[in-house]
């Protein structure tokens, strides 16, 4: 069995952790257990490994785990940075991001609640935001107090640190930072800030689609927003895979003239209008799909793996027979069918 040792006190008069190396040996390192106040004692001698002893008590189950806990909120206000998870909701998946912080504080007591970390930052249209961070190694958020989180609308991701040390005797501080600073794995949404949004907007822009049937206008509408185009990609998906829409002739006959016209020179276009292109070939990519002209590995043709094969699919749209196109359409009835 493995014995983990103690290499981070926390310091007794600032309160941040004190690495076992970067103080003297005994008492006069001045730190105390993270876990349950006691003294300890630094013990730097040349047969074992460094580390810390509590002075006076025998030593207590959690030190490992508290020092883990200590440094984990250190890293991240040290840094204002770190890594969130995807997130999948009912109709769209948002993914993993890096999000840099204006202001990190721990241990912030918000009414009856107190995350370890809370963290504050702007988003796209420069309003402050704020996310908690809740650190977990052996006591995972309970489902009361995830229920609060999600009543109140609070963001709030957790993080399991436990599987990252668990075969070591110690803690490597720059493993610990690579793992919360640029891995979204071992971490979940308490709550996400947009995810009912998120689903509410596919569902919403996949009905005024329906209701208007105007895509053209509706990629022009979608493409100012790096999210909103985002979700627009989930809608259409949506729309194609799970309902069998096809486009009415007008759309078709737009969009395909469009692809033409910008084919030759898409690399001059503006990043709007290339986001318009981009999207343009997704959505006949999908129609093809479901009038059964065109198959994909996977019906989810996603945005960058059009640009990647840009040439490839534009070949492939502007090849369609058009002898096919009759066929194509069906003005008389409307088919709903999951694919």
């Amino acid at each position: 069995m493995i014995q983990h040792l103690v290499t981070y006190g926390k310091d007794k008069d600032t309160g941040l952790p004190r690495y076992i190396e970067d103080v003297p040996s005994g008492l006069a390192c001045k730190c105390v257990c993270p876990q349950c106040g006691g003294v300890l004692e630094a013990h730097k001698g040349k047969e074992q490994r460094h580390h810390f002893q509590h002075h006076s008590v025998a030593e207590c189950k959690g030190a490992f785990e508290s020092q883990l806990h200590l440094l984990s909120k250190a890293i991240i206000e040290e840094n204002k940075t770190l890594m969130l998870p995807p997130y999948w909701g009912h109709y769209c998946y948002l993914p993993p991001k890096q999000q840099h912080f204006t202001e990190v504080v721990q241990e912030c007591i918000q009414d009856d609640l107190q995350p370890d970390c809370l963290c504050k930052f702007q988003d796209e249209h420069g309003i402050e935001q704020t996310l908690w961070v809740e650190i977990f190694y052996s006591h995972a958020v309970d489902e009361k107090k995830a229920q609060k989180i999600r009543e109140r609308k609070i963001s709030c991701i957790e993080i399991d640190v436990n599987q990252l040390f668990k075969d070591k005797d110690i803690i490597d501080k720059d493993t610990l930072t690579i793992f919360l600073l640029k891995d979204f794995n071992s971490r979940h949404w308490i709550n996400h800030p947009k995810g009912h949004e998120a689903d509410d907007m596919v569902l919403s822009i996949a009905n005024g689609i329906r209701k208007h049937k105007n895509i053209v206008n509706s990629i022009k509408q979608n493409s100012n927003d790096e999210f909103r185009l985002w979700l627009f990609q989930f809608s259409t998906y949506y729309l194609f895979a799970m309902e069998g829409y096809r486009l009415s002739r007008p759309d078709y006959n737009n969009m395909l003239s469009f692809v033409k016209k910008c084919q030759s020179n898409y690399n001059t276009l503006n990043p709007i209008m290339q986001r318009w292109f981009v999207s343009t070939m997704q959505i006949l990519l999908f129609h093809l799909n479901v009038c059964k002209l065109h198959k994909t590995r996977s019906f989810f043709v996603d945005q960058n793996n059009i640009i990647q094969k840009l040439p490839q699919y534009i070949n492939r749209v502007l090849q369609l027979d058009e002898l096919q196109l009759p066929q194509i359409y069906h003005p008389s009835r409307r088919r709903h069918r999951r694919l």
